[in-house]
This record gives C-alpha cells, sequence and structure tokens, in this order.
C-alpha cells in the first residue's frame, strides 16, 4: 500500500476510510466488517470529527478499535472546532474549544492520544498566533502526535507555520480539503467557511508537496448519477449541479473508465492521488461493495495525460 508522510515519524496509507459514513449506526456489524476489511486490504488510516452524526464517528471508531485490538497499528485522525450547525459565520477557534473538544473525542474514543487533531474550520479575522499556541499545548500534553487544519487557505497555512518556526511551535503537518475531479466554490456550497481546492490553492500545494487528505473524492455521487441518468440529490446538484464543467468532466471519466475497464469510484479516488500533490483520497462508504470499488484504484496509477483529458479534455 503506497504511504504519503506527515510527519518524519507519522505515515498515513493513500486511501483513508472515513469513519463517519459506514452504514446505519444501529448496524455495528456491517461497520466493523469495513472496518476490519479496510485494514486487511493495507490501509491504516481512519479520519473522524466531533461533528459527524453528533459524536457517535467516534463512538462507533472507539468501540471498533477495543475490539478489534488494532489501535497500534492504525492511524487516527481526530477533527474538532467545526461552527455550529446553523451559525457557521460564528468560529469556535479559542484555546479552550480547540483542547476542549480534543478531550471530548478522546472520551468517547476511549483513548489517550490520537495520531493527528484537526481544526474543522478556520476563522481568517482571528490572529493565527492563539491557535497556534493551542495546538501546541496539545501536542506537549501527549494527547496529539502531529496537529493540522481543515479548510484553511494555504495563505493561512503559510501564516501558522511562520508563527510556529519563530517561537519554536508545533507546525501546521496536514490539511484536509474539498479536492475531487468535480469543481465547486465556496458560494456554491453556501458555506463562506468552506475553502475548495483552487488554482492558486493547488499551485502551492504542487509546489511545496505540504500533505492534503482530498476530501469528497466521489463528489458526492454527481458523477456515478449523472452517468446512470438518474436526478441528483438536491445537497449534490447545490454542490455540483450548477456548473456546466462538471457535465463535461463527468462524461470525460465515463470515456475513461470504460477504456481502462475500471469503476467510476476507482477512477475518481485514483484522480484525487494522483494529479501530482501529496495527497491522500479520503473515501466514505456505506458497504464492502463500495469499498471493493474504491480500491481498484490500488490497482493503476493514472498517468498525467489521463489527469490532463479528465480535468482539460485534450
Amino acid at each position: 500500500m503506497q504511504m504519503i508522510s506527515i510527519t518524519d515519524t507519522l505515515q498515513i496509507s493513500t486511501i483513508a476510510l472515513g469513519a463517519g459514513n459506514m452504514g446505519s449506526p444501529e448496524d455495528e456489524c456491517s461497520r466493523f466488517a469495513i472496518m476490519d476489511s479496510y485494514v486487511a486490504r493495507g490501509g491504516n488510516c481512519f479520519d473522524t470529527a466531533r461533528v459527524y452524526a453528533n459524536g457517535e464517528s467516534d463512538v462507533a471508531l472507539g468501540k471498533w478499535l477495543k475490539q478489534s485490538g488494532m489501535r497500534d497499528q492504525v492511524i487516527i485522525v481526530a477533527k474538532g472546532c467545526h461552527p455550529i450547525i446553523g451559525q457557521m459565520h460564528i468560529s469556535r477557534l479559542s484555546e479552550a474549544e480547540i483542547l476542549g473538544d480534543l478531550d471530548l473525542s478522546l472520551q468517547a474514543m476511549g483513548l489517550d492520544w490520537v495520531d493527528i487533531y484537526l481544526l474543522h474550520r478556520d476563522d481568517p479575522h482571528l490572529p493565527v498566533e492563539g491557535i497556534v499556541i493551542a495546538l501546541d499545548k496539545a501536542v506537549k500534553s501527549g494527547k496529539v502526535r502531529a496537529v493540522g487544519v481543515s479548510n484553511w487557505t494555504v495563505g493561512r497555512i503559510e501564516e501558522a507555520n511562520a508563527f510556529a518556526k519563530e517561537n519554536g511551535l508545533t507546525p501546521l503537518s496536514l490539511c484536509q480539503i474539498h479536492h475531487s475531479l468535480a469543481l465547486t466554490t465556496a458560494a456554491q456550497t453556501q458555506d463562506l467557511t468552506h475553502v475548495p481546492m483552487n488554482n492558486v490553492e493547488e499551485s502551492w500545494y504542487r509546489e511545496t508537496q505540504f500533505p492534503i487528505m482530498a476530501f469528497s473524492t466521489q463528489a458526492r455521487g454527481f458523477f456515478a448519477r449523472h452517468i446512470a441518468n438518474m436526478p441528483q440529490k438536491p445537497g449534490t446538484q447545490q454542490y455540483y449541479g450548477h456548473l456546466p464543467e462538471n457535465f463535461r468532466r463527468a462524461d470525460r471519466a465515463a470515456q475513461l473508465a470504460k477504456r481502462l475497464n475500471i469503476r467510476l469510484g476507482a477512477l475518481l479516488t485514483a484522480y484525487a492521488r494522483d494529479c501530482g500533490l501529496n495527497a491522500c483520497a479520503l473515501v466514505g462508504v456505506s458497504s464492502l461493495t463500495q469499498l471493493d470499488e474504491v480500491w481498484e484504484a490500488t490497482q493503476f496509477t493514472l498517468t498525467l495525460e489521463q489527469i490532463r483529458f479528465l480535468a482539460e479534455g485534450v
């Protein structure tokens, strides 16, 4: 299994598994079967967050870790400080909130520490210094091995890491960002705290090779539904369906998948991983069949020409 380095001592597999989307919360056996199969295939990274399923994602992952005895064999990525749903304009990035959400996740999972702790959203109006100091305290407490962010601009990441370097504090080592073949914008998602990949962000990530976990790699099923001539779900339509280029990309994805004799989910997973960034594709599956499909991406690597065809049609 391919890996990317987050720090000198921390590597994650290039396909990470989201713990918040694995079937019905009541169907524990199916959920655990997916987790077991993911690790058996060579995956080592699970992603969870306080906001997922009102904290039940943390609880479910903790139960699996206890039952499987796999805590020391896997990497746990936890996220905190998501704004209250319906009040996305009010940030939660005080030191008390940063450290408090971490403690809540640890308690829910039954753990003393996690490998990586990310802040789910940013507030660019806040000075970065207090945020970096709080994250450094989390590391020095022994509760976290590495820290990072989600939905931060590259400018804020640079600012945070410059402050960390100047003051001997723990730098940010990872960013989760909306990165897939499907295009969107914060205006489209109607969430101005959302920072999808764009040309400016991608240029920096390409030059620096700063590690990313790419989420929404399957674009909420947008491509699959378009190819199957199925109506889009309202949320998916809002994210992707008003941009004509996404339909052209969907058609090209269908063409290339047919030409390579691979399944669509595998192609979309590989696109996020193979487009020249230091990337891990974060996937959410609700069945072993879906895991089979995305895992097919481990059997091939897309060429530069194939990536260009998908993104540009040339």
